[in-house]
């Protein structure tokens, strides 16, 4: 009996690999464009909104980063809530183009019919020289550049929400969830505040180390070997990027680390947050989201996971009637975050 469970263990880990390890293979399919990776970039949004490209928002040693805004063409005295979009790619790939025909691209015209700018942004891409913490020090950093900017572009430093795809919600995630004094990125930025209201994650990882499986032992980890070392070998390459250490070596440093980059370890200071994830997802698998629910309900946050009947990762297979229902599912969601001024008695 013992040997058989060992044997599934062995198999669940060879599957799940594979898939997540694609990843690190060919980290542009999986960029937030999964849905049409040859799709051209929007024209939609050029026509519909006011757009501003390529706007640097901060400089490290990698050089410097920028972000796409979109804006509303209807001129108000009311300031723009703001959502603030992070891409996917397995933390190695993607970028904040986004493509036509895309449930991303239908989120943020409905946003901007709403009176919301939103703004996707680029970030540093991890790789076996590059680490985190850089990417979530730029996520925080773009919140914090929405804040200092705010006069200049008219925002409402009152209503800004996130929302991430895949490696992009992680971030989102991670970002949504920590305190202001982590993860400080650029010196000029720190002075200001990084909270969020909200965050909408879409099959964004939760928890490293059980996605990656680094708490396997050496047998579990020998046995996978035998039925593909290339495998084993692409999971150190994607947990050395990632982290900067060698699981074969720095293991115990390795889940030390992780657990400090995932979301469901900071779930008591967590905001509200919406999660859609697909029940045939086998790149993140469903049960990271929902032992995200499961903290957050322990916690007493207010949250929402919505499964995707038939979903994979990143929905490309799913009905575009579908696919509208739960853009609008996220819609309704990020607007009945806003909160208002009180008014002057």
């Amino acid at each position: 009996m013992a040997s058989f469970k060992s044997n599934i263990t062995v198999y669940r880990f060879y599957v799940n690999l594979f898939f997540i390890l694609l990843l690190s293979i060919s980290p542009v399919a999986f960029s937030q464009n999964q849905l049409q990776p040859k799709a051209p970039k929007s024209s939609l949004l050029k026509e519909r909104t006011i757009s501003s490209e390529d706007i640097f928002y901060k400089t490290n040693k990698e050089g410097s980063i920028a972000l796409d805004m979109y804006s509303p063409k209807t001129t108000s005295a009311e300031k723009h809530p703001v959502l603030i979009y992070v891409h996917g790619g397995g933390w190695v790939g993607g970028d904040k183009i986004i493509h036509a025909d895309s449930y991303i691209e239908n989120l943020i015209l409905k946003l901007v019919e709403k009176e919301y700018t939103v703004i996707s942004i680029n970030y540093t891409l991890v790789n076996k020289d590059i680490h985190f913490p850089n990417p979530i020090q730029d996520t925080k950093d773009a919140i914090r550049w929405v804040r200092k900017n705010a006069d200049k572009y008219h925002f409402d430093t009152n209503n800004i929400g996130l929302f991430g795809a895949s490696a992009g919600a992680h971030l989102s995630l991670l970002a949504a969830y920590t305190q202001d004094n982590e993860f400080v990125g650029a010196p000029e930025l720190s002075s200001y505040s990084a909270k969020v209201n909200y965050v909408v994650n879409n099959f964004g990882p939760t928890d490293l180390n059980k996605l990656l499986h680094t708490r396997v032992g050496n047998v579990g980890a020998f046995f996978i070997s035998l039925f593909s070392k290339k495998i084993v070998d692409l999971r150190g390459k994607l947990i050395l990027g990632i982290s900067g250490y060698d699981i074969k070596k720095d293991k115990k440093k390795v889940i030390k680390y992780f657990e400090t980059l995932s979301p469901v370890t900071y779930a008591d200071h967590a905001t509200p947050t919406l999660t859609l994830q697909g029940n045939k997802d086998k790149i993140v698998p469903l049960k990271q989201s929902i032992l995200l629910e499961r903290k957050l309900e322990e916690n007493e946050v207010q949250n929402k996971l919505t499964i995707v009947e038939d979903g994979i990762h990143g929905f490309g297979t799913t009905d575009k009637n579908y696919l509208n229902q739960l853009v609008d599912e996220m819609v309704d969601f990020i607007v009945s975050q806003r909160k208002t001024k009180p008014r002057n008695h």
